[in-house]
C-alpha cells in the first residue's frame, strides 16, 4: 500500500496517526491522574481533619526549659493523643486515665510504652519508660499518687532503687 499512495497523502496518513496517537496517550494521562486523585483524596481530608481537631485539642503545654529530646517527646505524645481522641470520646473513663498518666510525667521521665487491660470491674495501665535518675521516677510516683483514679500504683523497688539502669514500670490499678 505504501507504494500505491503518493508521498503528500502518506504524509497526511502519518499525520493523523500521529494526532491519534497524542490524544489517546493524554486521555489515558488525564485518566491516570484522576484516579490517583480519587485514591489520594481521602489521605488528604483525613490529614486536613486532623490539623482543625489538632488546634481544638492542643492543651499540654511544653516546658519552657529542657532539652530537645523532651520536647519532642511531648510533641509526640501530643499528637499521638489528639489522634486517638478522635477515635475514642473523651468522656470514657479509660482515655481520661491515659491522660492524666501523661500529664503526670515529670521532666526527665519519657514514656515508652503504655499497656491498657480489663478485667470485669477492675482496670489497669502499665507504663514503660526510662528516667535520667530515680528521683524523676518517684516524682512520677508521687504525682500518680495524688490522682484518686488510681486506686493502686505498683513500682518494682528495683527501679526505685536505681538498679535498672533508668528503666521503670509502674503498673496503675482503679476502675477505669
Amino acid at each position: 500500500m505504501a507504494n500505491v499512495l503518493p508521498l503528500d497523502v502518506r504524509k497526511q496518513v502519518w499525520k493523523s496517526f500521529r494526532a491519534r496517537f497524542v490524544l489517546v496517550g493524554s486521555l489515558a494521562a488525564l485518566a491516570g491522574a484522576f484516579f490517583t486523585f480519587l485514591a489520594l483524596l481521602p489521605g488528604m481530608t483525613g490529614l486536613y481533619l486532623q490539623n482543625l481537631v489538632s488546634e481544638d485539642t492542643s492543651t499540654v503545654s511544653l516546658p519552657a526549659s529542657g532539652d530537645a529530646n523532651n520536647r519532642i517527646e511531648i510533641l509526640r505524645a501530643q499528637s499521638l493523643v489528639t489522634q486517638f481522641s478522635t477515635i475514642i470520646s473523651s468522656t470514657t473513663p479509660a482515655f481520661d486515665a491515659f491522660l492524666a498518666a501523661l500529664q503526670a510525667r515529670p521532666q526527665g521521665a519519657l514514656i515508652r510504652e503504655i499497656r491498657y487491660t480489663k478485667e470485669g470491674e477492675r482496670s489497669s495501665i502499665i507504663v514503660y519508660g526510662s528516667a535520667k535518675d530515680r528521683t524523676s521516677i518517684s516524682l512520677y510516683r508521687d504525682a500518680l499518687a495524688k490522682d484518686t483514679r488510681f486506686q493502686n500504683i505498683l513500682i518494682p523497688a528495683s527501679a526505685l532503687a536505681g538498679a535498672e539502669e533508668g528503666r521503670y514500670s509502674i503498673t496503675l490499678t482503679g476502675k477505669f
